[in-house]
């Protein structure tokens, strides 16, 4: 291979993945590297050396000399004339196109009031300076005009549901932000916690955007919280990102130029990047649920007749797991680090459930392409990733097949849930998801705090409550710097917030058993829980 290549893959992976000093001929898996962070590598190897590699080749063994010899092979390849792969025409403004089989699962849910509020997304953050918000407003049209999914209208023809973009001439009127001064209230940020739960609660309308809000509330001296909430239609919980450096940029040009120079270009959507599917990937995912999952009970409250998406919030500081330990069995069993806190959720369900045979959603990034890097659009698929617990096996072994397990359904990961739902032809079941009930989510934070000294500000992203659950119960573990951190969404209608307390001790409890002796049967794992619920269980009964 070209010295040229292997130092710009060299670099490319060390800013992508954050691997400081990468071994060429050792596992990037091994080496620290996680499935979002391969994504992205995927696609920026399309869009810096002109090479398609699917995203499946590279979630295993892959090494960077791997990665140099296949760049180098498919660059000869195309340099001798191999014919190219035709471009997909764009869709043009104003242009109606079906959405896609991820956008569908939500399309349906508009049908029921309590699950659409509780599939909205967004993001809060803490702003301390001198907010311009006269800017603000101009940011907001400006980054509507930019990400033409922002502007999307939803609506049906003859039984097919549609999207098309709005032209920004008839949306903009409508694009304004709900500025809220708190700082005459006793409690500003307790009426802002108000305030975001009845704006969470929203049901927008769908064929008339914007189909979301933003709230700015000023809750003391240079003090201010801001809050977007969008539905899930619409976007994905990774635009947060886009979105987030888009403002910051074109809020400093706005702030040194007073006005914009010329409207940004539009950033082209293919709402349907996310759903090209082989039919491997269909028989993968049918062959795994010939048998229907198993329903999983976690509390001994009875379920009500009828789904409720009324939840709450938890937030815990995982302070008794040591991070750099995680970090140092991660390598010795050669897995990532999702994979590591995956397979203790998983263990989790087993114990507090008594079930062996659990299914638990998992995000997929579903973004390998590098024409939907920038754009805002609903691209993640939440993969039913099913596992088997045997008593005896090594939990060793068991985090090493949990592995294996997520980077399999992660190769087929661009396979629809909803689609899989329908081939299945599961029951409806009024009281509980389809497929899971339980959601794992592991995510490595870059963005904590924000200062600019350039526009004056410090901006911090915080948690502000919602009122929702889209699941029984979701563990979102998010690693910052050495600390890591539990937030779990559940609903009330099964859980207390002290029961969820809880859980979230008996999940670090599992880390910790996991980081003293890998060796350990998983049945001791799961006996070590068991022991821990069962007095609490008696009490309950008492």
């Amino acid at each position: 291979m070209s010295t040229d290549t292997a130092q710009r893959l060299a670099t490319l992976c060390k800013e992508i993945l954050r691997i400081d000093h990468i071994r060429p001929d050792a596992s990037l898996v091994l080496q620290g590297a996680s499935s979002m962070r391969l994504m992205q590598l995927v696609a920026r190897l399309y869009e810096d050396f002109d090479v398609i590699v699917d995203l499946s080749e590279v979630m295993g063994e892959v090494t960077l000399d791997w990665i140099a010899a296949t760049v180098e092979e498919r660059r000869a390849a195309d340099a001798s004339g191999a014919p190219a792969q035709a471009e997909e025409p764009r869709r043009q403004e104003g242009e109606a196109v079906p959405l896609s089989e991820l956008q569908l699962a939500f399309w349906e849910m508009r049908r029921y009031a309590p699950a659409m509020s509780a599939y909205n997304e967004g993001v809060s953050h803490l702003v301390k300076g001198d907010l311009d918000l006269a800017v603000c407003q101009k940011v907001l049209v400006e980054l509507v005009a930019l990400q033409p999914a922002l502007r999307n209208a939803y609506f049906e023809v003859d039984g097919v549901a549609m999207q098309r973009e709005v032209p920004m001439a008839e949306i903009e009127p409508s694009l304004k932000l709900e500025v809220t001064d708190l700082t005459g209230h006793a409690d500003p940020m307790a009426e802002v916690a108000v305030q975001h739960r009845a704006m969470y609660a929203t049901r927008f309308d769908l064929s008339a955007p914007p189909c979301f809000r933003v709230a700015v509330w000023k809750v003391g001296e240079r003090r201010w919280v801001v809050s977007w909430v969008v539905y899930h239609i619409v976007t994905d919980w990774w635009a947060v990102d886009v979105l987030r450096r888009s403002a910051a940029k074109l809020y400093r040009a706005l702030m040194a130029a007073g006005v914009p120079q010329s409207r940004p270009v539009a950033v082209p959507q293919d709402p349907h990047a996310g759903t090209r599917f082989t039919p491997e990937d269909e028989a993968w995912w049918l062959e795994k649920f010939q048998t229907p999952p198993r329903a999983l009970t976690l509390s001994p409250r009875p379920r009500p007749l009828i789904k409720s998406y009324a939840g709450e919030m938890y937030l815990q500081e995982l302070k008794g797991v040591s991070v750099s330990r995680l970090e140092g069995l991660r390598e010795r069993l050669n897995v990532t680090m999702s994979s590591l806190t995956y397979a203790a959720f998983s263990l989790l369900l087993t114990a507090l459930s008594g079930e062996d045979d659990v299914t638990v959603g998992v995000p997929f990034l579903n973004r390998q392409h590098a024409d939907v890097q920038d754009t805002v659009g609903l691209f993640v698929n939440s993969l039913p990733v099913r596992m088997k617990a045997e008593h005896g096996v090594a939990a060793a072994d068991y985090i090493r097949a949990c592995h294996g397990e997520l980077l399999e359904a992660f190769r087929h990961g661009r396979y629809p849930s909803f689609r899989l739902m329908r081939q299945l032809k599961l029951p409806t079941r009024f009281n509980r998801a389809p497929l899971y009930d339980h959601l794992f989510s592991y995510y490595e934070n870059t963005v904590v705090d924000v200062v600019s000294e350039e526009m004056k500000l410090a901006v911090t992203e915080i948690e502000l409550p919602r009122g929702t659950s889209k699941y029984d119960l979701s563990l979102f573990v998010t690693r910052t710097g050495d600390r890591l951190d539990c937030k779990a969404e559940y609903t009330t209608a099964l859980f207390s917030q002290d029961e969820v307390a809880a859980i979230v001790s008996h999940y670090q409890v599992i880390l910790e058993r996991l980081l003293g002796d890998a060796t350990v049967a998983v049945g001791d794992v799961l006996q070590t829980v068991r022991a821990r619920v069962q007095p609490s269980l008696s009490q309950q009964q008492a």
